[in-house]
């Protein structure tokens, strides 16, 4: 497939042929033509670039206003206003085009081709120097000597690296060559497939499933687990050519593959199967690998991200995104099989290396995130803890660096298994109600809201929002609840920490929606929401995991704005994750030292303002 930047490019490069071959003949164009012949250039990119511009706003929700589009529209304004005074010369030079200058007639040409050449070669080498300028490259420790001083000091590095801050934006340029974007679906053309035909299950509360599976003993059906897949990952929507799915992603890129080991489902033969989202079926990879373990699980479902799918528009931010994305799907898999009857346990320890090798993929370009396992809610209730920490070491230093600080920090928080084994007072909240909506129906109901009203959202309403969010951690207790309030009826207008008891703890009074729209790259869905979640993680809880618990905090983190999002729908709220801030400026808006507590994860909420 010829890449979008040659098709950008190719009417450019045919007029340059054009001139230097007319120069060469000795017939080089006067000022008149040049002038001409790239306003009707002008013109075909500029209609160009106003329907790309209107379609992606358009189809994509992007906000119309932010910093570039408004640039882009002023750019294109003066564009229209040149075109306008050129177009009486333009159409005449089209009714009375000249004849070409007699050879030896005009020696402007050769000059005006050097001086044009010279405008590439300058142009070329400011490039050439700009994409090596602020390189991802991190220094890091990464001996043996150091027992796991490498991979922690490799997390702590990659995201001070990574955090963003109004003059580093000026500062660095990514040092990775991302490409283009690779292809939204995985495919596995030559691969048996099983058809899933959804079945429905018995829909339960919102409220119920956050908090246990339904009672089940018998097995899941295959039917059952193409609800559960597609309620984690299937496609819930179409719109402007995008494919949406059950779960948010970061710039609609969807990142997140499925893997299945299912040893116990009815109608399924055992085996290693891969969900593909598009078709709507199991492609069936081979047998059950070993390297999986839990043996006693119905099925295993290992998460994968393909990291240039977020890498090649957001850089070195990736890995953060990327892995709250998978944070978020979790959450849905989670609570499709509570409602199922199954028991869904996240594996806290296991070995990246070899649960890549397992499903076949290579485990840098495309790396495992998270194992989940399911069991019958009546069955046998795993084994409560993480195993022994001994049997699990910092993995060796990165030897492939195709994606840069991407891959290092993905190696960082990955495990080895060792070859010997195999402020204020509180504000008491009011009671929660849990909500009643059904699972499948809000996770399909589910969509990114960017526009909200002015009232403000009950007390009441947050208080379960919150209560929904409190759920025993998954894999890290390092997460804190923020809130920035603007319009919640009942609460004085501050930054508040939500903390154990169900209450509030009053951070700061006062209106802070115009810092928390500053923080959050000057985006009107922050600073319009009524209320704004920000999720921060207290670093050395988090990194008492090692650099696991980086990892784990994302995860962890994406698995509560999930829940926020997802509670938001059943009570009829608007919601909408935001992944970019300053972080500097998001630490000081909550109140927190942002070397010892990193932000990690913005949302807004509030009524739906729909058109």
């Amino acid at each position: 497939m010829v890449p979008k930047i040659v098709w950008v490019l190719l009417p450019l490069s045919l007029y340059a042929l054009y001139v230097a071959v007319s120069t060469w003949r000795g017939r080089a164009p006067s000022r008149v033509a040049l002038n001409v012949e790239t306003s009707l250039l002008l013109i075909a990119y500029l209609l160009t670039t106003a329907g790309l511009g209107v379609f992606w706003v358009a189809n994509q929700q992007l906000p119309v206003f932010d910093w570039h589009y408004l640039f882009g529209y002023c750019t294109l304004l003066l564009v229209s206003v040149h075109l306008v005074f050129n177009l009486p010369a333009v159409l005449r030079w089209l009714r009375h085009t000249p004849a070409p200058q007699a050879a030896g007639k005009d020696k402007r040409g050769p000059v005006a081709v050097g001086k044009a050449l010279a405008v590439v070669a300058a142009l070329g080498v400011a490039f050439f120097l700009g994409t090596r300028h602020g390189a991802s490259e991190v220094a890091v420790r990464w001996t043996a000597a150091e027992a796991g001083a490498g991979p922690v000091d490799a997390v702590v590095r990659y995201h001070e690296f990574s955090s963003e801050s109004r003059g580093r934006v000026f500062r660095r340029a990514p040092g990775v060559e991302w490409g283009a974007p690779p292809p939204a679906f995985k495919r596995y053309p030559d691969a048996p497939h099983v058809a899933l035909a959804r079945a429905k299950t018995r829909e339960q509360g919102l409220g119920d499933a956050l908090r246990a599976p339904a009672p089940r003993k018998e097995r899941l059906s295959v039917a059952e687990l193409g609800e559960l897949l597609y309620l984690s990952a299937g496609i819930t929507a179409r719109r402007g050519g995008l494919a949406l799915r059950a779960s948010p992603s970061s710039g609609a890129l969807f990142p997140s593959e499925l893997y299945v080991a299912a040893r116990k489902v009815d109608g399924l033969p055992a085996g290693l199967y891969h969900y593909d989202a598009e078709h709507e079926r199991l492609e069936a990879l081979g047998a059950l690998p070993a390297a999986l373990g839990a043996e006693d699980a119905d099925a295993l479902v290992v998460l994968s991200a393909v990291f240039r799918r977020t890498g090649y528009k957001y850089r070195d931010r990736a890995y953060r995104y990327a892995v709250a994305d998978a944070g978020h799907l979790l959450e849905n898999l989670r609570l499709a099989a509570h409602q199922a009857g199954m028991r869904a346990t996240l594996v806290a320890r296991f070995d990246e290396a070899q649960a890549a090798r397992a499903i076949g993929i290579d485990g840098v370009e495309e790396g495992v995130l998270a194992v989940v396992e399911l069991r019958r809610a009546a069955g046998r209730a795993p084994h409560e803890g993480a195993p022994p920490a001994a049997r699990f070491a910092a993995p060796p230093a990165p030897a492939d660096l195709s994606i840069g600080v991407t891959g290092m920090v993905h190696r960082a928080t990955s495990l080895r298994l060792l070859p010997d084994e195999a402020g204020a007072g509180r504000i008491a909240l009011p009671p929660p109600e849990p909500a009643a909506e059904g699972v499948s129906r809000t996770i399909i109901q589910r969509r990114s809201q960017r526009r909200f009203l002015d009232a403000p959202v009950p007390l009441p309403a947050l208080s379960s929002l919150l209560a929904d969010m409190a759920q025993p951690p998954q894999l890290s207790d390092a997460i804190r609840i923020n809130l920035v309030v603007d319009r919640v009826a009942g609460l004085k207008p501050g930054v508040y920490r939500y903390v154990p008891g169900h209450a509030l703890v009053r951070v700061h009074e006062g209106d802070f929606a115009a810092a928390a729209r500053s923080a959050a790259l000057s985006q009107d869905v922050i600073g319009d929401a009524a209320v704004v979640l920000v999720l921060s993680a207290d670093r050395e809880r988090m990194l008492a995991q090692g650099p696991r618990g980086y990892r784990h905090a994302y995860l962890e983190a994406g698995m509560l704005g999930e829940r926020w999002l997802l509670g938001a729908v059943a009570r009829e709220l608007a919601a909408c994750p935001v992944g970019g801030f300053y972080d500097d400026e998001a630490a000081a808006l909550i109140g927190v030292d942002g070397r010892r507590e990193w932000v990690l994860h913005f949302a807004a909420l509030g009524w739906s303002a729909k058109e």
